[in-house]
């Protein structure tokens, strides 16, 4: 068993401690970032809770052999997963290793469980309906009721206070039963498949993904707007209103934060000298060291050299 509460100013290192996950967090909203993180883990089991106080795209790779859920506890706007807006009466699902990218909206509390999904498909042979299996293979999300919704929160929530003394025989068994009891009756009480509010919102949520797919085949030498609407045919009136609607800001703004993100995880992530901040930041296309870090500050509230010297 693991239980731990930790705060963080790095998205990155919020994102490196949550176990099991292969993922990176990309802050994209302005300033000094603030979050949370609880999480219970036991063999077979993890239950997490993150808050951040900017907003952040969260992306990589779900824990393999896990099936996973995830829900907003409270959120200004619906964040959005798999290119779906997940619905306000709805639970996000991952399953085994499955590939995600999720944007948080500013001030996102999300809670999250996930726990063994062979033993979990075992009982939901046992004691859900085709239908109701289908759906647990095929859907990125689930919709119940606000009183099912609130129910299956509560229930998650409990078991942070579950009290874990040393040595207290079968405390995990309890949590992880407890626990594949919520999943259960989640899709034993989902209602029709949630459809997103725009047709279209999966068409601007993969233009994202493939712009910032784009950017990273040639780093040093970022391409131009123009450059990306050519590459994927499409206007940059498109190019603009799809970024808007998926992640709140202008193409130029989001890519830009995406490099510094990559710049910050390197000055964090290796033997960096304080000297070499400027080949860093070139080999991401930052070539006008002022204007980086302008940039830098006001993305993270920090200039590069100081998250140099955190570093070591």
């Amino acid at each position: 068993m693991f239980a731990e509460t930790r705060s963080f100013n790095d998205s990155q290192q919020h994102a490196g401690s949550i176990m099991g996950w292969e993922q990176t967090y990309d802050q994209i909203g302005r300033g000094m970032l603030s979050s949370e993180l609880t999480q219970l883990c036991g063999a077979r089991f993890q239950v997490f809770r993150e808050v951040l106080d900017k907003r952040v795209v969260q992306q990589g790779r779900a824990p393999r052999g896990r099936l996973c859920i995830a829900m907003s506890m409270d959120a200004p706007r619906p964040p959005v997963m798999q290119g779906h807006e997940v619905a306000s009466c709805g639970v996000a699902l991952l399953r085994d290793g499955e590939e995600f990218i999720l944007h948080a909206p500013e001030g996102m509390h999300f809670l999250a469980a996930n726990l063994d999904i062979v033993r979990f498909a075992q009982h939901a042979a046992l004691e859900l309906s085709d239908e109701q299996l289908k759906r647990l293979k095929s859907s990125s999300q689930v919709l119940v009721g606000a009183a099912a919704l609130e129910r299956l929160r509560s229930r998650v929530v409990a078991l942070f206070d579950t009290p874990l003394a040393a040595g207290q025989a079968g405390v995990e068994a309890y949590l992880e039963n407890r626990l594949l009891e919520a999943f259960l009756d989640l899709f034993l009480e989902a209602q029709d498949e949630v459809r997103c509010r725009r047709g279209n919102l999966s068409v601007s949520a993969y233009l994202v993904k493939r712009s910032q797919e784009i950017l990273f085949e040639q780093a040093q030498q970022p391409p131009s707007i123009l450059d990306i609407c050519e590459r994927l045919r499409v206007s940059r009136r498109t190019l603009q209103y799809s970024f808007q609607q998926v992640t709140g800001l202008r193409p130029v703004e989001y890519l830009r934060n995406v490099r510094l993100n990559a710049v910050r995880r390197a000055l964090l992530g290796s033997s960096v000298e304080e000297g070499n901040v400027s080949e860093v930041a070139g080999r991401l296309g930052f070539f006008h060291l002022s204007h980086f870090a302008a940039h830098y500050r006001e993305l993270f509230g920090e200039y590069p050299s100081a998250t140099l010297r955190n570093a070591h």
